[in-house]
This record gives C-alpha cells, sequence and structure tokens, in this order.
C-alpha cells in the first residue's frame, strides 16, 4: 500500500467521566492485582522451597506458572564516612574494609565541546571514543496514574 493511501484510525478524546471510570477500574485491578500477590507470597514463605544454587529464593510450583520470591540488599557506602575511616587507618587496612573507585558523570555541554573546534592537545580520535564510553539508550514510556479526589 503506498504511504499516502495508509487509513490512520482517528482518535477522539475520551470524556473527564471516561477517564475517570478508566482509573478507577486501574485502581479496581492494582488492588486485586496486591492481593493476588500477598497471597502467593505468603503461599512461598509456608510451603516455598528453596531452588539449586539460590540462598535467597524460594518457589511454589504450579502446573502452568512458577512463583519466586527473592529477597536481596542493598548496601550504600557513605563517602564522607568513609574519608574519616581513611583518615585515620593505616592504608594496608584499610584496603582490607574498602577499595577506592572513581566515578564519572557526564559533563554539562559535553556534545557541545565535542561538536566544537577541538583543542590542539586533544587528540582527533576523542569523538570516537567519547561515543565508546558514553551510551544512551532511550527509556520506556511510563504511564503513572493518581487519584485526584475520591468521590
Amino acid at each position: 500500500m503506498h504511504a499516502s493511501l495508509a487509513v490512520v484510525p482517528k482518535v477522539s478524546p475520551l470524556s473527564a467521566e471516561a477517564l475517570d471510570k478508566i482509573g478507577k477500574r486501574l485502581d479496581e485491578i492494582a488492588a486485586e492485582e496486591e492481593k493476588l500477590r500477598d497471597t502467593v507470597k505468603e503461599q512461598i514463605e509456608h510451603f516455598g522451597f528453596t531452588p539449586a544454587r539460590a540462598e535467597k529464593s524460594k518457589r511454589v510450583v504450579g502446573d502452568l506458572y512458577q512463583f519466586t520470591l527473592s529477597s536481596g540488599s542493598t548496601t550504600e557506602i557513605k563517602d564522607a564516612e568513609v574519608e574519616k575511616i581513611r583518615a585515620i587507618c593505616p592504608d594496608d587496612f584499610f584496603s582490607k574494609l574498602f577499595r577506592v573507585v572513581t566515578k564519572f558523570k557526564l559533563a554539562d555541554g559535553a556534545g557541545l565541546a565535542l561538536a566544537d573546534k577541538l583543542p590542539a592537545k586533544v587528540p582527533p580520535k576523542i569523538r570516537q571514543m567519547f561515543s565508546r564510553a558514553v551510551e544512551t539508550r532511550e527509556t520506556a514510556a511510563r504511564l503513572r496514574i493518581e487519584l485526584l479526589a475520591k468521590k
């Protein structure tokens, strides 16, 4: 089919009432999903088994689905506190507690700096190296729904 002859479906705006009905139904579905998830979690906690090579997971299995509950933890390192420890510890002991990692963040205007004429001391292959060092990915669109007021 020729591109100019393609049929484009016409979309019309929904009324406030129709949008509110959709929002209410999505709230109901979310509440039902939460109840179902709580039921499955309770089943896993009481009757689940630990899968092979999984220390922090438990699982229950149906005929068509398996449900695995995994727990984890995150560790936050407070740089200012670590610096205080570093100041009073010998290097050999500090290295048993922490390792120093340098993090980089993209500077404001980095793209413009590369688009301009490069300074004489900057190697010409910097643009290629930069494109390998920095990767930008599109993120999926997210739909956020909030209840504005209860009737």
